[in-house]
């Protein structure tokens, strides 16, 4: 039987219908912590909660960064015993399912880790903002993107050296002959990397997956152990020739660029618009938190259509990282299985609903994938 858009295997079907409630469940705990989150701003704005906690803090605190520090503080604090029961039903979600392989206890060091690892970040990343506010007034919108991009760009060299080894295990592959494979694909390609990684996935998870990470010398290829194990040297080869497609096409640096240009508009007409209409009618300005609130608050919602061009654009470069994948490496044939088994190990649905896919999909569904390869290799 012919694969097309209208004749699907047998098997896709009942899968998607065997992993409709799991993605569902999902789905509802993910709109239910949406809409609670909606309720909490609501009720800080209409209540004066939100300018009472700060009139409140500015007789405890002189001022200053202090004074940020101590609002967001709480702010966050009370936000993270609000979502709690919506990121408890994720993991109890996947315990039902049989995809999590963590106890509750390891689950909850991994929260705490979160946690942490958040508050570090997120204080630097405010430390930042403070700075921008305070040493150019006018221009502060500017000065802060300039920071705060800054600072997402170092991160991302120390991801696989700092991060990612505090939630997971990260160990060089032992060398074989398919270690020797990947590593010859990078030079043919003249793509650097410092060593190819088991990333512990199965420590926490049945779900499969590979990827690059880290920025020149840090840059590293990263095998889930879930897939290393489960997949052929063939298919194995398949999904990292995807991978290695995005970095000959340097899609990391076209992100970067396109997230850029995303940020600083978003930066611009959230700070003209909480200058002209938003600080004026709550009475306050962008040196106090409760301003600063607000101008995160405009700034998401600037951001909201710019998601629609993010997702785009990383369906296009999806799509041309497979074209790679089959054409100059000629692995069309296993990188289709190996979407296929992916799809069934992650618990993904083959043909998801269109308009879901359309604006929230960063990657095409997996049947429109494994059509388009299959088809070009029977070519």
């Amino acid at each position: 039987m012919a694969l097309s858009k209208n004749n699907f295997p047998g098997t896709w079907i009942e899968h998607d219908r065997k992993v409709r409630p799991y993605i569902w469940n999902h789905r509802i705990l993910s709109w239910a912590g949406k809409l609670v989150g909606l309720v909490f701003l609501g009720h800080l704005f209409f209540s004066q909660s939100a300018q009472s906690l700060e009139w409140w803090l500015q007789g405890q605190i002189s001022g200053g960064f202090g004074l940020w520090l101590a609002y967001f503080g709480i702010l966050t604090a009370a936000w993270q015993i609000l979502s709690f029961p919506f990121s408890l039903g994720h993991y109890v979600t996947e315990r039902r399912y049989g995809l999590s392989r963590q106890s509750l206890g390891a689950w909850f060091v991994d929260v705490l880790k979160g946690l942490a690892v958040g508050a570090v970040l997120g204080t630097l990343a405010l430390g930042l903002l403070y700075l921008a506010v305070l040493f150019s007034p006018r221009y502060w919108w500017f000065l802060a993107f300039v920071l705060l991009f800054g600072f997402s760009f170092l991160l991302a060299p120390l991801a696989p050296v700092v991060l990612i080894p505090i939630f997971m295990t990260l160990k060089p592959m032992e060398a074989n002959a398919l270690k020797e494979r990947l590593l010859a694909l990078c030079k043919r390609f003249s793509v650097e990397v410092k060593d190819v990684y088991h990333l512990g996935l199965g420590e926490k998870t049945e779900k499969g997956n590979a990827a690059f990470m880290g920025l020149g010398r840090t840059k590293r290829i990263m095998i889930g152990d879930t897939l290393y194990e489960k997949y052929s040297a063939n298919e194995v080869e398949a999904v990292f020739a995807h991978e290695l497609g995005h970095q000959v096409h340097n899609d990391l640096w076209k992100g970067i660029g396109l997230s850029a240009v995303l940020m600083v508009l978003g930066f611009y007409l959230a700070a003209r618009a909480c200058e002209l209409f938003f600080f004026p009618s709550f009475l306050t300005q962008i040196e106090k938190p409760f301003g600063l609130l607000i101008f995160f608050i405009v700034f998401s919602l600037v951001q909201t259509p710019f998601g629609l061009l993010q997702v785009l654009f990383s369906r296009a470069r999806e799509r041309a990282a497979d074209r790679f994948a089959f054409e100059k490496i000629g692995v069309g044939a296993p990188l289709a299985d190996a979407l296929e088994k992916l799809t069934f190990q992650n618990w993904g649905y083959f043909k998801p609903n269109a308009l879901l896919e359309f604006f929230t999909y960063s990657h095409p569904a997996p049947w429109r994938r494994i059509l388009r390869i299959r088809s070009e290799a029977a070519a």
